[in-house]
């Protein structure tokens, strides 16, 4: 995958070290992201909507096996992150998304929220005001998981 002109290639750069993403996540390199107003129009893009939003990344993570999204939208208050997982999880509830399979549960002091859908099994957590969600390829999902919450 060849990153567009406003997204970031790993390799060499700086600014990944101020942003929370991790440069490898269960054996899968960070291979290009974007943040702020690009990530941010990524974001609402998916969802069809624009949302009141601090700041945003998206993350693709690679390796010869297995590959990984990691979308994280920060809000200005933990309050509005809650917000909108709590959206998030009725619109997956009354079965308008193309996830299934939503369990609950507690990881490193978080509710972890668990989903599968187009290929990969979901995570949502919230960490301070931020709503992270990762994507990821079943054989890796644990340890992607395990090692997202050590980092962020």
């Amino acid at each position: 995958i060849t990153p567009g002109p406003s997204q970031n290639t790993a390799q060499g750069l700086g600014n990944v070290e101020q942003t929370p993403l991790p440069e490898e996540i269960a054996g899968l390199r960070l291979t290009h992201f974007s943040q702020g107003e690009e990530a941010l129009a990524q974001i609402a893009k998916l969802h069809g909507k624009k949302f009141n939003l601090k700041n945003g990344y998206v993350a693709h993570y690679e390796s010869s096996t297995a590959k990984a999204m990691l979308w994280i939208s920060e809000s200005f208050y933990e309050s509005e992150a809650q917000e909108l997982i709590e959206r998030m999880l009725v619109k997956i509830k009354e079965g308008k998304s193309p996830f299934s399979g939503l369990t609950e549960f507690q990881a490193s002091g978080k509710t972890i929220y668990s989903l599968t859908g187009l290929g990969q099994t979901h995570y949502i957590y919230q960490e301070r005001g931020m709503v992270v969600w990762l994507a990821v390829d079943p054989p890796v999902a644990e340890q992607a998981l395990k090692e997202t919450l050590a980092q962020i």
